[in-house]
């Protein structure tokens, strides 16, 4: 049916149940860990023993690491984030994303505190090209949900959530679900029919949903947690975040884009690479352009 598009972007105003939850310490992989996914052969598939993921568990394969310090860079990244959302001013919106990259490191550094949110991303990488390569029920067997093959979209989405990012985890699993979820919202919203029934546009588009949504609610958790809830209106808080939501989204598009593969051309083992390389591109669009005038 082809949807390509048609729910880039929440009409929804929705703001994440995490906002006000302090921020976690982020994590990264030690030296000799296999890389983020959300288990099995590299592209959501079953492991060697021919069993389906259970979902990423980074609680308990990485060890915390150090907050980024306030004294780094964050007291401008967390004023800009306020200022934008009090007055609605999309420049100071997007400077505050773009200091908080800094102040993180860069663009790989900043990728690298989102375990859970590129393995969770890895998936849906893997779901959709094993759906134009083999065909939906195929691709929904490797998490035991090939019965739902025919049902509505975002149900079999649901689904897929609770098996690659459980309820019930640490802040930043809880931002890897809620970028599922949103972006959930996002195709139901369109009215987007069938599982089966899905383009490959449609599946672009929901990847391409995620990432976007995990990295603003990366930005939100550790920069606006108290600044996007400023203003006295939720309307205002709805513009800032839809705000916020488009400008991280272009990056990541454009940055999607530039890598100039699609989904299904991807080999297995390439989706983990991938989806790193287009976390760290599209955070450091963040910055130059969120600093950009």
């Amino acid at each position: 049916m082809g949807t390509s598009g048609t729910f880039g972007g929440s009409k929804n105003g929705l703001v994440p149940s995490w906002v006000d939850e302090p921020a976690s310490p982020p994590a990264a992989a030690p030296d000799n860990a296999e890389p983020e996914a959300t288990g099995g052969d590299g592209n959501g598939g079953p492991d060697q023993n021919g069993e389906a993921p259970a979902g990423p568990t980074p609680a308990q394969a990485y060890p915390p690491i150090p907050a980024v310090p306030a004294s780094s860079g964050l007291g401008g990244a967390r004023g800009n984030m306020t200022r934008g959302a009090r007055t609605s001013d999309e420049r100071a919106l997007r400077r505050g994303a773009s200091r908080y990259v800094g102040a993180s490191g860069g663009g790989r550094a900043a990728a690298s505190r989102m375990p859970n949110s590129r393995a969770v991303a890895g998936g849906v990488a893997g779901l959709a090209r094993n759906f134009v390569n083999q065909g939906p029920a195929e691709a929904l067997r490797r998490f035991n949900l090939e019965g739902m093959a025919g049902a509505p979209a975002e149900d079999v989405f649901v689904a897929l959530t609770d098996m690659l990012c459980p309820a019930g985890g640490t802040i930043d699993e809880a931002i890897a679900r809620d970028a599922m979820l949103e972006t959930v919202a996002d195709l139901a919203a369109a009215g987007v029919g069938n599982f089966d029934e899905l383009s490959a546009d449609d599946l672009r588009e929901f990847f391409i949903g995620v990432v976007s949504r995990s990295i603003e609610g990366k930005i939100l958790n550790e920069v606006g947690t108290n600044a996007i809830a400023a203003p006295s209106d939720i309307g205002g808080v709805e513009r800032a975040q839809a705000m916020l939501h488009d400008f991280v989204e272009g990056c990541v598009r454009d940055e999607f884009d530039v890598l100039g593969t699609d989904l299904s051309d991807l080999d297995a083992t390439a989706i983990d690479s991938f989806v790193d390389d287009l976390y760290s591109a599209a955070l450091d669009l963040v910055e130059a352009l969120g600093d950009d005038g």
